[in-house]
């Protein structure tokens, strides 16, 4: 891990160093120790800024959740009759997956965590009510199980990306490409009508 930037604070280390590694390992194969020592801290430092891991993990995801909160807002306000609403709802999901990919990984691999982790069950429930938002207007149930791996797989993609040989692409290539695969999985299959 690099070192830490002066203007990024010990809080802030620690939670990227959180999502980092237990995207990677696992919530319950992380420690706090693990964290500390990967945001280059004291573990009383991790404790003094959050009182246990499953409290860590919920601040870490807060920023993913507001930003999933607004994204199933607008695509239940705008809907998506067309195929330009289609299209800015992929546009949309992607700047999410890309900004908040390693949180949105946290949710999709963590389901038997919800019960200890209240973040992580907010966070389903919006996944759930983004797939709801796709259901309804696409043409069958395979549409939700197809929404469902395309987030899938971009999370685990934006997350290895070193598995797949994507570091060092381009911040537009990638959002043209990851565009490209979900558009083909949520916009390619007939419609219902609005």
């Amino acid at each position: 891990m690099p070192p830490r930037l002066a203007c990024v604070s010990v809080r802030d280390q620690i939670i990227s160093s959180a999502l980092e590694l237990c995207a990677k390992r696992g919530i319950t194969a992380t420690s706090l120790q693990d964290i500390a020592d990967a945001a280059q801290c004291s573990k009383a430092n991790v404790l003094y800024h959050f009182s246990h891991k499953e409290d860590l993990i919920g601040k870490a995801l807060e920023p993913s959740l507001a930003a999933t909160e607004e994204l199933v807002s607008k695509a239940r306000a705008r809907g998506l009759g067309t195929d330009h609403d289609r299209l800015v709802f992929v546009e949309e999901l992607v700047d999410l997956l890309i900004k908040h990919g390693l949180a949105t990984h946290l949710v999709i691999t963590h389901p038997y965590l919800v019960d200890s982790i209240p973040a992580l069950a907010k966070a389903q429930e919006l996944m759930a009510s983004l797939a709801d938002v796709v259901e309804t207007k696409t043409s069958s149930e395979a549409d939700r199980l197809r929404f469902g791996i395309a987030v899938s797989g971009v999370t685990y993609s934006l997350v290895f990306e070193n598995l797949l040989n994507l570091p060092g692409t381009e911040q537009n290539s990638l959002k043209a490409l990851l565009g490209d695969v979900l558009t083909s999985m949520v916009i390619s299959s007939p419609t219902r009508d609005a």
